[in-house]
């Protein structure tokens, strides 16, 4: 049964990732028939696992469906009206059609339904990642495998930016045509995969740095160190772990997407200062992989990278059109239902009745993970959901401030970059709405939800 889990996990996220991130509707349909196919598959088998262990947590995400759920269920337009504040501005915005004796709360049924199933199909990879973390004999190839497809990702952005061939696979891109975007058709998705990939490469390449230190003679160590690197097998492995991080790091800094940058760049800030006794190991490589990409920037052509930067006070400023304006307009949809939200992926819609920036334009999107979040489900979920996710990250960051060298504080470190620049990353953009990066982030989730927590004594000798 561990087998087809994996087989499917993989399948999934390799092809969400490749059908433009996920938003071609009819690729993602299939990926999430396979998925529920995954899930119905374990629960017909469900004798082979404990299940006790496997759920233990389940609680939130089972909370945020039950939400979605009970936002699509139809309520007496008494009750409507004490779970959302904004209800009778809302009915007369509304066509006359909707304005019955039930309705729900979602103010577009349609959007929330279609949401519900990609947040169903998140908890089946969260839950399947956590299943394959916890097995020895497969939590090091789902890792290998990540690394990969962020290697052929970023390789693919390199070929689409150095070549000027703009496409991806047969479908001409009509937007970033001067970036590097991979499989997706947004620069910025395209950052916040590689952003989430990059720290699994530089956790790798300590991890075998760390075995490799571990092995040294006492009284010989700058010898042997060399001697053993150069005549065995983890020379090469540390190299093919440093090559791919630094490939993607080049892929990342050719997107263009400023907020990617920064947050792997803090990401790797991170993971070097909770590198416990490699810090300065972990300091150094994280300095190295840097210097590589941006020495390939240069050497490739920096100007356009660069011209990014020098605009990006224009997006926060109080000017109408820049992002602060689209935020102070979410904030009012956020107050009109604060408890409940308007329905998971109701945000285009809720929108249109408090739109006072990009007039004329269609917005679809807040591009800020938490106030869309809190928009859609209301801010206890988002509380929720956040909150939670930042207890996970400390966890990991327990566990990867240990002194120990075993593949779980690797791949604790690799949780923590990835985590953490995917948060930061969420203050400015939707990645989280992206279904293959939703995806990605739940696998992510559930290998962290797998690490065992430091033990006190290990935290000690850290």
């Amino acid at each position: 049964m561990l087998k087809i889990i994996e087989a499917s996990l993989i399948f999934c996220v390799t092809a969400a990732v490749m059908a433009f991130g996920g938003t071609e509707p009819i690729s993602f349909a299939a990926v999430e028939m396979v998925l529920l196919g995954a899930v119905l598959a374990v629960l017909i088998g469900s004798k082979d696992f404990e299940w006790a262990g496997s759920l233990r947590g389940a609680w939130v995400p089972a909370s945020l469906i039950g939400l979605v759920i009970f936002q699509l269920v139809p309520l007496p337009g008494a009750l409507l009206r004490l779970l959302r504040p904004d209800g009778p501005s809302l009915r007369a915005s509304l066509p006359e059609s909707y304005n019955h004796s039930f309705s729900s709360l979602s103010i577009a049924p349609y959007n929330t339904r279609n949401h519900l199933i990609l947040v169903v199909c998140c908890a089946a990879v969260f839950f399947f990642a956590r299943m394959l973390g916890q097995d020895r004999a497969r939590r090091r190839p789902l890792v290998t495998w990540l690394v990969a497809l962020g290697t052929f990702e970023a390789l693919y952005g390199l070929v689409q930016y150095l070549t000027g061939w703009q496409k991806i696979f047969g479908y001409v891109k009509k937007y970033n045509l001067e970036e590097a975007t991979g499989t997706y058709i947004n620069r910025n998705h395209f950052a916040g995969f590689l952003e989430m990939a990059i720290p699994f490469g530089v956790a790798l390449v300590l991890y075998e740095n760390a075995k490799l230190s571990r092995k040294v003679v006492a009284g010989r160590k700058v010898n042997t160190r060399i001697k053993r690197m150069l005549g065995g097998s983890k020379l090469s492995r540390i190299g093919l772990w440093l090559l791919a991080a630094t490939v993607m790091v080049a892929g990342l800094l050719f997107s263009i997407s400023r907020m990617g940058i920064i947050s792997a760049v803090a990401s790797l800030a991170a993971m070097a200062a909770f590198a416990g006794f490699q810090r300065k190991a972990g300091l150094w490589v994280a300095a190295g992989i840097m210097a590589c990409g941006i020495i390939l920037v240069l050497w490739m052509g920096a100007g356009p990278a660069l011209g990014r930067f020098g605009t990006i006070s224009e997006e926060y400023t109080g000017v109408d059109e820049s992002r602060w304006s689209l935020w102070k307009d979410t904030a009012q949809v956020i107050g009109g239902h604060p408890l409940l939200g308007s329905g998971l992926g109701t945000f285009p819609v809720a929108f249109t009745r408090v739109q006072s920036t990009f007039l004329g334009q269609f917005v679809n999107h807040a591009h800020n993970d938490y106030l869309e979040l809190a928009s859609d489900l209301g801010i206890p979920a988002a509380a929720l959901f956040f909150g939670s996710t930042g207890a996970l990250l400390v966890r990991v960051a327990r566990r990867a401030a240990s002194s120990e060298v075993s593949f779980e504080r690797a791949m604790a470190l690799g949780c923590l970059g990835s985590i953490a620049a995917i948060l930061l990353h969420s203050l400015t953009d939707f990645n989280l709405y992206i279904p293959a990066n939703a995806l990605v982030f739940s696998l992510i989730l559930g290998l962290a939800a797998s690490i065992p927590a430091a033990t006190s004594g290990v935290l000690r000798r850290a």
